[in-house]
């Protein structure tokens, strides 16, 4: 539905300039990468894109530019204590979602598997273009 402006099967859930402000950055020049725990008995500190250009949206962080996996500019993701990860990429129309129940956050073999998920999800929707 996020990718299609706020709708799916032809029901409008959120208007398209809803769905557009929920994608800007709201936080100006702000850096919004680095996240460090208060709770270290349940999530690591992590920073998923080391030195890249990150922002916050109404609900979502934005990558400002492409990810090292994929992702394109403009792509929004957000996460769950349990490492549970979603991003949906508006300009290859390419949504992922992978959910474990993991702890603590940031455990580092699911930040792995999350990349390697993400990188899969590109690569056979690169190879369902060339078909």
């Amino acid at each position: 539905m996020l990718l299609h402006g706020g709708s799916f099967e032809g029901a409008r859930l959120l208007r398209p300039e809803t769905v557009a402000l929920m994608g800007e950055n709201h936080i100006g020049g702000l850096p919004a990468g680095i996240l460090k725990t208060c709770a270290p008995e349940l999530s690591n500190d992590v920073d998923f894109f080391p030195g890249a250009k990150l922002r916050w949206g109404l609900g979502y962080m934005l990558n400002m530019e492409p990810g090292p996996n994929g992702r394109s500019a403009g792509t929004v993701s957000w996460a769950g204590l349990a490492n549970s990860y979603y991003w949906l990429d508006p300009a290859r129309r390419v949504a992922g979602v992978i959910l474990t129940q993991i702890l603590p956050f940031a455990d580092p073999a699911a930040v792995r598997l999350y990349g390697r998920f993400e990188r899969a999800v590109y690569a056979l929707a690169e190879a369902g273009s060339r078909r």
